[in-house]
């Protein structure tokens, strides 16, 4: 018995994509290929997923042993202290951050020279992110659902 399972090939085409930061594919997908032309010399990025990572506010907590000392005076005037080894638990407050994704694929395109072509399969586990620093970029993307 044989199994055959085919994955269409789907295609995203942009001419001339402004400046800045937008998600291509809202998916995880296999990019099978990718060409690149610009009207400008301009870096391009490809990001999995956002190319910000968001770590909201949390509570640390680190425990530890420590010596705790009591005080007690007694009816009759005399101090006795006791020392004995206790876990403490100390909270302290992260604060939220957000850092900066790495770029899974980072190109430097030429003004108006032939496409740079990609073809060596890529996993996107997320989505495909792309942002470009001065725009005029034409990107044809192929890739095929997991």
């Amino acid at each position: 018995m044989y199994i055959f399972a085919a994955n269409a090939q789907t295609s995203w085409v942009t001419n001339g994509m402004a400046a800045g930061l937008r998600t291509v594919v809202n998916e995880a997908v296999v990019l099978q290929s990718l060409s690149v032309t610009g009207t400008s010399n301009t870096i391009v990025r490809l990001y999995d997923g956002p190319p910000t990572n968001i770590v909201g506010a949390y509570s640390n907590y680190t425990i530890f042993a420590t010596n705790r000392i009591t005080t007690f005076v007694g009816v009759n005037g005399i101090t006795n202290n006791f020392t004995n080894t206790v876990l403490y638990t100390l909270v302290q407050a992260v604060a939220a951050a957000t850092n900066n994704a790495v770029p899974l694929l980072t190109l430097n395109i030429g003004a108006n020279v032939a496409p740079f072509t990609f073809s060596t399969p890529m996993i996107f586990t997320r989505s495909i992110g792309v942002s470009n620093d001065l725009g005029g970029v034409t990107m044809v993307l192929t890739y095929t659902q997991p």
